[in-house]
């Protein structure tokens, strides 16, 4: 008769079988980390995504006024505060280009003019203009462009645009002491190339994305 010794001491437990028990806790947490960090990348994507363009409009009837209440960043970490009334005069097209200007052919220059209101403390000097049609296709000014320079500035006075951003250690060096008062209104007429036989539906101003003014032109 066949005896059978058994080894006394007991089977020590495998490599993969302790990785798997000394890990478990973190194994059972990782579907949930990763479910967390799709959340937050895509509230990123959807934040970045929404600010990009013009999503929230501040509106004005025909002839009417809006008022933007806004604050933007202003490049050195800190918010300003953009508080301004915009009225849409008139869309029309531009008997007297910009000095320089030559129109591609199939193209013609429409004048924006617009009225602002604002105190003159406020800094309105980073302002786009642009022109739409019905179907929402945007055809934004161009401060250099078709050999002619225009006021980078559209929505202020080109001689007294008012105070600028935060400028740094630049600031004293740009800064003009002489340069005028802006007034509390005044009238700005950018001038924007369009298309031939595109019909202006109506006019956009913002200065940061998502917010922005939404005029409508005359019909």
């Amino acid at each position: 008769m066949s005896t059978q010794t058994v080894d006394p001491t007991p089977a020590a437990p495998t490599t993969s079988g302790t990785w798997w028990r000394r890990n478990r806790w973190a194994l059972v947490a990782l579907p949930v980390a990763l479910a967390l960090a799709l959340v937050a990348a895509g509230d990123r994507v959807r934040t970045l995504w929404w600010e990009q363009d013009l999503r929230q409009p501040v509106t004005a009837g025909e002839g009417g006024t809006a008022e933007l209440h806004q604050r933007v960043y202003d490049g050195s970490g800190g918010t300003l505060p953009v508080d301004v009334q915009v009225r849409l005069d008139g869309v029309a097209d531009a008997t007297v280009l910009p000095e320089d200007m030559e129109l591609p052919t199939g193209t013609r220059a429409v004048r924006v003019d617009l009225t602002l209101s604002a105190d003159p403390d406020v800094v309105l000097t980073g302002c786009s203009v642009a022109v739409r049609d019905a179907s929402g296709t945007r055809y934004e000014y161009v401060a250099s462009g078709w050999g002619a320079l225009q006021s980078p500035m559209p929505c202020v006075p080109e001689d007294a645009p008012g105070p600028w951003p935060p400028l740094g250690d630049l600031e004293d060096a740009l800064t003009d002491p002489d340069a005028l008062p802006r007034p509390a209104t005044w009238s700005v007429s950018p001038v924007v190339v369009v298309p031939d036989g595109v019909e202006i539906a109506d006019v956009v101003v913002w200065w940061q994305k998502p917010r922005y003014v939404l005029l409508e032109a005359a019909r």
